[in-house]
């Protein structure tokens, strides 16, 4: 009792001493008090030691290869044709899909096998349809005639689903061009299909399109009572948290496999206030984290230690030594150490209220704090350089207290 008293009395002499106000205008080397440093008092205010038993066990699941094409086709092969039960994120209206598919039953009327309806459809797209750029949606593309990959691959999938063969699109990387779109299609196996550039392969054969680098599947792979899971920049990914407790245990693996990367791109529960990332997750998003987006509730992200790719520190989840993902709700955050915060480091967070910065920052630069409207404390270095603007757009209240 007598620890907490002294502590806490320490904590309202720190807030007493440094009421200055300071405009998010101007800059913080001037008029900001010393204060002594006090590693009690900081950590007091963020002493967050995850429990390290709760992370997901390592069950034994196969590691898929890091060859794109090799990953995508051990899945495909696990899942069957079965995963195909709708036209994913394809826009078109019911009205525009039946025209389709009253052309595409008149161009197959006298085929009997999937393969020979397949071979009919490829062939008319490709000798129908121009490489120009326009509306790739696939009602236009089938109207207008002319497209670029990603419409070819629309228009295929929509044509070959109207005959009930299972396709989906693919994107990634046409080996050295660049983004491309191609799709998969179910016949008698799974076949690789590129009818932008007039060609098909058995996925079996992976060394005859090596040139293609699937990145992403618009299709979902598995689905149990708490997740939906898909393949997502090269990952077997956690698309979908559809229940769990206040704790989230990110699971180790699907269908005997082990998942890689947790970016969800739907909102998680709302009661879901913590997260335990094992040492399978490799990535939370490498162009969007859908975190950011989709997780509101989020106090607080652990990492296993065991992890080689993520590590956590306090409630932050940190890539490479930089942060890639602060809980929207936390409200105090303690950062590692990190020689310099350049702008935006941390833009758009309602209600994070205080920071703490270790020794060894060396500058924040300017507009480092972007619109946090509640942030009110910042404890940093004496020796650290604080940028005009360092702290823009944050409480009326802010404060910096020099340790």
């Amino acid at each position: 009792m007598v620890k907490s008293m002294k502590k806490n009395w320490i904590i309202c002499t720190l807030s007493v001493i440094c009421t200055c106000f300071l405009s998010c205008n101007s800059s913080y080397e001037e008029n900001i008090p010393s204060q002594p440093e006090n590693s009690e008092t900081i950590q007091g205010i963020n002493s967050i030691v995850p429990p390290t038993n709760e992370f997901a066990k390592n069950d034994g699941a196969s590691k898929l290869s890091d060859n794109y094409a090799e990953k995508v086709s051990t899945l495909l092969i696990s899942v069957g044709p079965k995963i195909v039960k709708d036209l994913a994120k394809i826009n078109i209206t019911n009205q525009q899909y039946e025209e389709i598919k009253e052309f595409t039953d008149k161009l197959v009327k006298n085929e009997i096998t999937d393969k020979n309806k397949y071979n009919i459809i490829f062939n008319w797209i490709t000798k129908n349809i121009s490489y120009e750029y326009g509306n790739n949606d696939p009602y236009s593309v089938f109207k207008n005639k002319k497209a670029i990959c990603q419409g070819y691959a629309n228009l295929l999938t929509v044509m070959l689903y109207s005959q009930n063969i299972p396709a989906f699109n693919a994107n990634g990387i046409l080996d050295p061009i660049g983004g491309h779109a191609w799709n998969y299609v179910y016949l008698d196996d799974w076949y690789v299909s590129d009818p932008t550039n007039n060609i098909d392969y058995k996925m079996s054969y992976l060394s005859s399109y090596k040139h293609l680098i699937p990145l992403s599947l618009d299709v979902h792979l598995f689905e149990n009572n708490n997740f939906i899971f898909n393949y997502q920049e090269g990952h077997l990914n956690i698309l979908e948290v559809k229940k769990s407790e206040k704790q989230l245990i990110v699971p180790f693996s699907i269908g005997n496999f082990q998942i890689s990367s947790f970016n969800p791109n739907v909102k998680l529960p709302t009661n879901i206030e913590e997260i335990y990332i094992g040492e399978n997750i490799q990535t939370l998003g490498e162009n969007i984290i859908g975190l950011n987006i989709h997780a509101p509730s989020i106090k607080y992200a652990y990492v296993d230690p065991k992890n080689t790719k993520l590590e956590s520190y306090g409630q932050i989840v940190y890539k490479n030594s930089f942060p890639c993902y602060i809980p929207a709700s936390a409200t105090i955050i303690q950062f590692k150490e990190i020689p310099i915060f350049g702008k935006n480091f941390m833009k758009d967070h309602e209600k994070i209220e205080t920071i703490i910065i270790q020794k060894g920052t060396k500058e924040l630069e300017s507009y480092a704090f972007e619109n946090c409207p509640n942030l009110k404390k910042a404890y940093i270095p004496k020796e650290t350089k604080i940028a005009e603007n360092a702290f823009y757009k944050v409480s009326n209240d802010f404060q910096i207290i020099k340790i």
